[in-house]
């Protein structure tokens, strides 16, 4: 293959994969921030656009597309309540908090890396990778419906409650139906490609909506922001001496390890994905250097952290990747969108956004193992019985209590019984597909 030929290869693969990490950024960031916040879709989308230039740089895995990711998004939201419920009379005070958090994961990312941790990451049970990931799913699911129906104390999206639970129903269902849709009209494979479900689909329902006339929520942005501006936001957000105080670190560094297991357990398991289809190993101590250099950055410019996407990165693949460059060339393509379509994000119903985060949390959630446990029997054998007590056990502590006790506990019990109890873990063989995240 010719290099003009590796480089178009490159060219398009990125062009593909950025329309799915700028949707996705979007739908992430109003997640984090909530849709009445300027900084929502913005943060999401600057994740998406700086993460995976880092990382495809430096990283340890050579073909990937990193970015913000469901399950580290669902920390970040909790990071931000805490700052603007601690710090709201002071927004100023509250973003530089939630930066030196992000930042404080970067550091300890990068340390993990230079520590050689990654080699841990073969102790982690499969059985307790699968609970936690439900958890996040149910985490997600639990907030965009608060946020829909205005329950437990959350204030419900403006407009009628009915018509934003309609449309952001229809979003779900209509990126669910998207890749069968594309096969019965015929599609060529050759186009599909370029019509990714999330984005096809938010323009289309934004059109409905717009034309519609219904009187819903939109997404809130602080208006356009120029790439000069772009460039002075570090300024802005960089942590000052009067946050850096023992007992704001004290409440920063239990959040910050949280996403540092997060982006610790994304990205590796992802990079294990990746590396069966590219038959290739990564290096697991550069990977997570390169994770937590991408997420400081990100920081820096008010975006959200991230770690390696599993689906991102399979596309990419999938659409003919061949050098590092595709991967950097998904974060241009994406800074390139902020600059374009910043201005056109305040059409989009805010409830759009919440079916896209409902596909998001299906995506997370394992649905192969249950399958699997009803339809071949394995309800049958205590071995697999043992198996979904922990998977239950792990996603009721993740949604109940703490990611972090989920993860260690849940690690304690698996080793505890298969020394006493003959578990064993999941047999990666048995299952067609192990759903990781988005």
């Amino acid at each position: 293959m010719t290099r003009s030929q590796t480089f178009l290869n490159d060219l398009f693969a990125g062009l593909t994969t950025s329309f799915a990490a700028i949707a996705l950024g979007a739908a992430f960031g109003i997640q984090a921030f909530g849709s009445t916040s300027p900084r929502g879709a913005f943060a999401g989308m600057v994740g998406a656009a700086l993460i995976p230039i880092i990382t495809s740089i430096f990283g340890g895995t050579r073909l990937q597309a990193s970015g913000p990711t469901a399950p580290m998004t669902t920390i970040s939201t909790a990071v931000i309540a805490l700052a603007y419920s601690k710090f709201g009379s002071n927004p100023e005070i509250s973003d530089q908090f939630i930066a030196m958090v992000f930042m404080l994961n970067a550091i300890l990312l990068i340390l993990s890396g230079l520590f050689r941790l990654g080699r841990f990451i073969s102790l982690v049970p499969q059985v307790v990778v699968l609970g936690f990931m439900n958890g996040i799913a149910l985490l997600i699911w639990r907030d965009q419906i608060k946020k829909i129906f205005g329950l437990g104390g959350t204030l419900a999206l403006a407009g009628d409650v009915l018509q934003n639970a309609l449309l952001a129903f229809v979003t779900f269902v209509a990126i669910l139906s998207f890749p069968f849709l594309t096969k019965k009209l015929r599609i060529p494979d050759k186009i599909r490609p370029f019509l990714p479900g999330t984005l096809v689909v938010i323009i289309a329902m934004t059109y409905f909506f717009v034309f519609s006339g219904l009187n819903l929520e939109t997404v809130k942005l602080g208006g356009s922001i120029s790439p000069l501006e772009f460039l002075q936001l570090p300024a802005t957000y960089f942590p000052k001496p009067e946050i850096l105080t023992v007992s704001n670190l004290q409440l920063a560094l239990p959040l910050a390890l949280q996403l540092t297991l997060l982006g610790y357990l994304d990205s590796l398991l992802t990079s294990l994905v990746i590396d069966k289809m590219t038959k290739e190993e990564t290096k697991k101590e550069k990977e997570l250097v390169a994770q937590g250099l991408a997420n400081g950055v990100s920081a820096l410019f008010g975006g959200i952290p991230g770690a390696q996407a599993t689906i991102r990165s399979i596309i990419l693949l999938k659409e003919g990747a061949k050098t590092r460059l595709a991967g950097v060339l998904v974060g241009i393509f994406s800074l390139i969108g902020i600059f374009l379509f910043q201005n056109l994000l305040s059409l989009v119903a805010s409830a759009i956004f919440a079916g896209v985060l409902l596909k998001a949390g299906l995506d997370v959630f394992d649905k192969d193992y249950f399958s699997h446990y009803f339809s071949k029997k394995w309800y049958q054998k205590m071995v697999y019985n043992w198996q979904m007590i922990l998977i239950v056990y792990t996603t009721l502590i993740t949604v109940f209590f703490d990611l972090n006790i989920a993860v260690v506990s849940g690690t304690i019990l698996f080793y505890l019984g298969k020394k006493y109890l003959s578990f064993k873990d999941v047999d990666s063989e048995e299952m067609t597909n192990v759903s990781t995240e988005v």
